[in-house]
């Protein structure tokens, strides 16, 4: 059980907004029930515990990606050689899977981030999306 001391909130975080933005924030905690200082805490909180995204966003980016790799993958092949073989196929899928996952991830910390997208990744998977 935590100690009565650890449980009190001592400390305080400050920000400055413009009025559009504060109207906005407002509502999203108003949509929620809670007041603004609460909502901005939970937020806070939840983005620290899940600085590259939920293990729910993850996995779903990871699928997405490796989809769009496996997707460019054979429209190159198909344009390049008229047809894919069995063995070429399973290729783009094993290496769709082996990187999804660090792919997601670079892709959700990127965008928490603020930074710009990257190019789109070659049809091999790989240059990051």
């Amino acid at each position: 059980m935590q100690d009565r001391a650890e449980r009190l909130r001592t400390r305080s975080i400050g920000v400055r907004v413009t009025e559009a933005d504060f109207a906005r924030l407002h509502a999203l905690a108003d949509a929620r029930g809670k007041l603004l200082g609460e909502w901005a805490r939970d937020a806070l909180l939840a983005l620290a515990q899940h600085p590259a995204g939920t293990a729910v966003e993850q996995a779903l980016l990871a699928e997405v990606l490796a989809l769009r790799t496996i997707v460019a993958n054979l429209i190159f092949a198909f344009a390049s050689d008229g047809r894919v073989a069995r063995e070429q196929m399973l290729s783009y899928i094993e290496r769709a899977d082996a990187t999804k996952l660090t792919r997601a991830i670079e892709v959700l910390e990127r965008i928490r981030a603020g930074a710009p997208s990257p190019t789109s990744p070659a049809p091999d998977g790989s240059a990051s999306p």
